[in-house]
């Protein structure tokens, strides 16, 4: 992955009536969801990373790419199924090697200048998709509604977002819609591979599944071999990605 596939357009910029450039203040949104809309995995989750574009992400990209270079270790965008367990790109990544590259994105993410919200549904939340789909749209709208202010701050968001799951999709689209100006959301799909800040999504679904685990007693030897037990998950990786919380 080419550094430039990190950092996407560092500036941001509109024309005005005169056909003069200035520059926008935009919000990025950056979001991952876990699990199935039919619950079969008995919860779903959605992560939203919200980036100040104007906060400088390159250097802290700079400093993650030297640091696995220093350490021999391949520069994969993270995926935390498939690291935790072996597949796909990490398939030919030893365990040892494949946690050494979970320490050094859980450095990453302590560096990078962002704030974070999840919602969590379980079965008692919503009985089909559309009933999911409703309550995804609910929330944000609510969630935004009750930070109006800041949200407002902002002349553009711009929404990454895979389309993995289309309720998701459909219930951001609607919420935003209903909650900010007009034409202020900008919609953009998203491969997260290419969007280093989908990857910080990836990784907060990835340690909010293990948090529930820990805290549910339902840790397998795959956690703990990679999280270690519950007092050093906590310490190491929950309580450091808590302080990014958006309050």
């Amino acid at each position: 992955m080419q550094a430039s596939d990190w950092r996407g357009t560092y500036l941001a910029f509109s024309i005005d009536s005169l056909g003069e450039r200035y520059m926008v203040n935009r919000l990025n949104l950056h979001i991952d969801e876990s699990g199935s809309q039919d619950f079969s995995e008995g919860r779903y989750i959605v992560a939203v990373v919200l980036h100040d574009h104007s906060a400088n992400i390159a250097d802290p990209i700079d400093r993650y790419e030297c640091r696995l270079s220093i350490a021999g270790l391949p520069n994969i965008p993270f995926h935390g199924k498939d690291l935790l367990h072996g597949n796909q790109d990490y398939a030919a990544v030893s365990p040892g090697d494949r946690k050494r590259l979970l320490a050094q994105f859980a450095r990453f993410v302590r560096e990078l200048p962002f704030s974070f919200f999840v919602l969590r549904y379980g079965v008692s939340d919503a009985r089909n998709r559309e009933e999911l789909e409703a309550r995804i749209r609910r929330d944000l709208a609510l969630f935004v509604f009750d930070r109006l202010p800041y949200f407002q701050l902002f002349d553009v968001i711009a929404v990454y977002y895979d389309n993995g799951q289309g309720a998701v999709s459909i219930a951001l689209r609607d919420a935003l819609d209903f909650a900010l100006a007009k034409n202020v959301a900008d919609y953009r799909d998203a491969d997260p591979s290419a969007r280093g800040l989908l990857q910080v999504a990836d990784y907060i679904c990835t340690v909010v599944r293990v948090s529930d685990d820990y805290d549910a007693g339902k840790q397998t030897k795959t956690h703990e071999r990679f999280f270690g037990n519950r007092r050093s998950f906590m310490q190491s990786f929950k309580k450091q990605l808590d302080r990014k919380l958006f309050n």
